[in-house]
């Protein structure tokens, strides 16, 4: 049976997207493939697959749950779990695992990993100006006193950026990169020589290379999106004009009825939208269960043989309403691409953000895990 809608992933994409962050950092610096969230919509167990072979090393996921699951196939793949784990203590015999890395906020938190047998990699986190995990200033020397003090083991130290990718002139993030700095030398001071540090996500790792340290985490660039206009113009101001991105996702789906309606007719809940002349319409069965996003309702268009056809009406939660009077080959069975390209049209993410006021990150990720996901070559 042929699926109602369907994700291709470009095996191709995510290999020259790795490829050329790779050419920005050092060789001693790791790349971690940051595929928390189910990938941010891609798939978590298929992009690890793509990002693995491509040569990632490490995955990055947003809690333990993830990484258990990527561990059934990656026995000894590196994993960073980058968000909190509640129940820690409880948890103890599930993160007991010398090859997870664990960035966690609390003394209490660094006490439990440590007496893990064996013990995971424990990386502190350093707010530097995110105002979310970690602490800083006195906070963060007491918890680095008290850390030291009970013996305890620390692996890591790591930050994040708060707005890199909203402006053009980065005041705040060169801020932060002196204040990380400070956080450093303040956990020598405690006898914490060798860590390894990482601030960088997508954007500071194409835009600040004296950020970079022993690791950065791509994370919404590895599927070939920028995380906004303003990086790219950034970047491009900075000289690095060649460097490219290639989006890896493709979302598709199929005719599965049309008709004709005459003029003035209502077309879906709402009565939102009324034909002005004879409309061939064709339904698609995606709504926003599947994760369209129901501000295209009367705004959006999708792919048909290489022209757009628009969203009429109302998004349904399991149906979509497209005008095809203009296409007038359409029929029954055709594919309809709801993000990628068709011919010489493409819809992207960052249309439809820019038609429903979100973000690329927020367009991919809210794609329903329950569509199918295909790698293509």
């Amino acid at each position: 049976m042929k699926d109602r809608t369907w994700i291709e992933l470009s095996r191709a994409a995510i290999s020259a997207n790795l490829k050329n962050f790779r050419a920005l950092l050092s060789p001693k610096t790791l790349l971690t493939a940051v595929i928390k969230s189910n990938a941010y919509g891609h798939g978590l167990l298929e992009t690890a697959e793509l990002a693995h072979k491509a040569g990632a090393d490490l995955f990055g996921v947003n809690s333990l749950e993830e990484a258990k699951l990527l561990r059934g196939k990656y026995p000894e793949f590196k994993i960073l779990i980058m968000g909190e784990v509640p129940g820690l203590a409880e948890r103890a015999s599930e993160i007991s695992d010398p090859n997870f890395w664990i960035i966690v906020s609390r003394t209490e938190e660094v006490r439990i990993l440590t007496n893990c047998k064996p013990s995971p990699q424990i990386h502190l986190k350093v707010d530097t100006g995110m105002a979310r995990l970690g602490f800083f200033g006195k906070d963060l020397e007491r918890t680095l006193s008290e850390i030291k003090s009970e013996g305890l083991r620390l692996d890591g130290i790591a930050t994040h950026f708060a707005s890199t990718e909203d402006v053009l002139e980065q005041k705040y993030s060169k801020e932060q990169m002196k204040s990380f700095s400070e956080a450093i030398l303040l956990a020598e001071k405690y006898g914490f020589k060798n860590l390894v540090k990482h601030a960088c996500a997508s954007a500071s790792t194409m835009l600040f290379p004296e950020a970079h340290y022993d690791l950065v985490r791509v994370g919404i660039s590895l599927y070939g999106l920028w995380p906004s206009l303003q990086t790219r113009l950034s970047l491009h101001l900075s000289g690095k004009k060649d460097f490219n991105l290639s989006s890896v996702l493709s979302w598709k789906t199929r005719i599965v009825h049309i008709k004709t309606v005459p003029e003035d007719s209502f077309v879906g809940y709402g009565s939102t939208y009324q034909t002005s002349a004879p409309t061939r319409i064709a339904v698609v069965p995606v709504g926003y269960y599947e994760g369209l996003d129901r501000k295209l309702s009367n705004n959006g268009v999708m792919l048909i043989k290489g022209k757009r056809a628009k969203i009429l009406g109302r998004i349904c939660m399991n149906m979509t309403m497209l005008d095809i009077t203009h296409i007038h080959d359409a029929e029954i069975g055709d594919i309809v691409t709801i993000l990628g390209k068709d011919k010489e049209e493409e819809i992207s993410a960052d249309d439809h953000a820019n038609w429903t006021y979100t973000i690329n990150y927020e367009v991919t990720t809210r794609i329903s895990e329950s569509v199918p996901k295909k790698i293509t070559e």
